[in-house]
């Protein structure tokens, strides 16, 4: 189904608003409040009725929006009719969702935004995120193509940054931006701008972690290959340096202990544009597997031998084995609302599927994903979902990048540059 002009920009301030979560852009009059009604809508879609209360800790601890934000973003949704509003007087005490289907969330929220007055400051930020979804753009040029004031571009420009949406390349003598979305939906035009661009170290890593989605960075450094192939200390910089642009996509479990695992996939296998609901799904997929990973690489005591039977497990009978390690093995999936863990012993914990079409999608892209590298396709207890994360969090892909630039800045080699930019920058 093609996209609006009205539900790219819906899809926009969803992104933009995950990327930017607690930062306040006091220039802004309507686009953040929509962004979190975007991300609150696909988070509570199919849920029952919810306690405000509990509502409220969710939705500050795992999507940033708080309280005083709350209520105005629930009554924006209530208005275009995704959740009715149990009050006692003026006071919300209930919330029950009737989001519709997944790939309409964005439909009428799209349709509410285009009847908002966006002020000059937002409908450019818009305009400069959609025109870097469709390809890389010299920043002069881009001004000028939008007719923008050069203090207000730079302005939005940092805004878009801050949310790690956009990248500022110097290339040639000239300022690119770049944003990791255009290569996040398909892994073929990547690999036909490496190819074309004679960036071959670069479609050989593509190819290579195609072959072994949702391998652990620090394994692939430790024994320095990936998929069974040898890569030498150029192509593992080449290789961070893209999960660092956002690339390829670097989803995270941060354990207790305070290490950081990151697990390396390709943009998602196809020729396709995702939006931002099949976007969820995959990184629902890349979720999964990361978890199995996990289990089968960096296991604390029993490893996962057989992955795919684990993961055909869990789609046959929404539920696997408990075990001792699930807490830490799977608690990353209870935030995106794959799955809950329900507790059947002193410190065993079963991973229980939450039974929803996307869900099923997402178990069978997983599997997908392990065996071949490719994509197969183109009532939860809230009080435990907190409390199961207070010592772990799953980081979502693109977050990650924007993490892993600023942990790990390093400087390429210019032969090593040069083939990042032939790809970045379509040289």
């Amino acid at each position: 189904m093609p996209v609006n002009a009205s539900q790219l920009n819906a899809e926009l301030a969803h992104d933009l608003q995950s990327g930017l979560g607690l930062t306040v852009i006091n220039e802004f009059d309507h686009l953040q409040i929509v962004g979190m009604a975007s991300i609150l809508s696909l988070h509570i879609k199919g849920l029952g009725q919810l306690e405000y209360d509990v509502l409220r800790q969710v939705a500050y601890y795992f999507w940033d929006i708080t309280g005083r934000d709350l209520n105005q973003v629930l009554n924006l949704l209530a208005e275009i009719e995704y959740i009715d509003l149990i009050t006692s007087g003026s006071t919300i005490t209930k919330v029950i969702p009737k989001i519709p289907h997944f790939d309409s969330v964005y439909s009428g929220i799209g349709e509410y935004l285009a009847n908002q007055h966006l002020n000059e400051k937002e409908q450019l930020t818009l305009a400069i995120l959609g025109e870097l979804t469709n390809k890389p753009e010299k920043r002069n040029a881009l001004i000028g193509r939008l007719g923008a004031e050069v203090k207000l571009f730079t302005g939005c420009e940092r805004i878009v940054s801050e949310s790690g949406l956009v990248l500022s390349k110097r290339a040639r003598g000239q300022d690119i931006l770049v944003s990791p979305t255009y290569f996040a939906d398909n892994l073929d035009s990547v690999v036909d701008l490496a190819a074309a661009g004679g960036a071959k170290r670069i479609e050989r890593i593509l190819n290579l972690v195609g072959q072994s989605q949702g391998w652990p960075l620090s394994l692939i450094e430790k024994q320095g290959e990936v998929a069974g192939y040898k890569i030498d200390s150029h192509e593992l910089n080449i290789l961070k340096s893209l999960v660092g642009d956002g690339v390829l996509k670097p989803p995270s479990i941060k354990r207790p202990s305070a290490n950081i695992e990151l697990f390396i996939f390709t943009p998602r296998p196809g020729n396709i544009r995702l939006n931002a609901a099949n976007r969820n799904i995959y990184e629902k997929a890349m979720g999964l597997v990361a978890s199995i990973r996990k289990g089968q690489l960096l296991e604390e005591r029993y490893r996962i031998k057989y992955p795919v039977a684990l993961l055909q497990k869990l789609r046959n009978f929404k539920a696997v084995g408990a075990n001792s390690e699930a807490l830490v093995q799977y608690r990353n999936l209870v935030n995106l609302q794959v799955g809950k863990l329900v507790k059947v012993g002193s410190d065993r914990y079963q991973l229980q599927l939450i039974d929803t079409p996307e869900n099923l999608r997402a178990v069978d892209e997983a599997i997908a994903l392990i065996q071949t590298g490719q994509m197969k396709h183109s009532s939860v207890d809230e009080e435990a979902r907190i409390a199961l994360t207070q010592d772990e969090a799953y980081v979502q892909s693109l977050t990650s990048s924007a993490n892993f630039r600023k942990m790990n800045k390093l400087e390429l080699l210019d032969e090593e540059k040069s083939e990042v930019e032939q790809l970045l920058l379509d040289l």
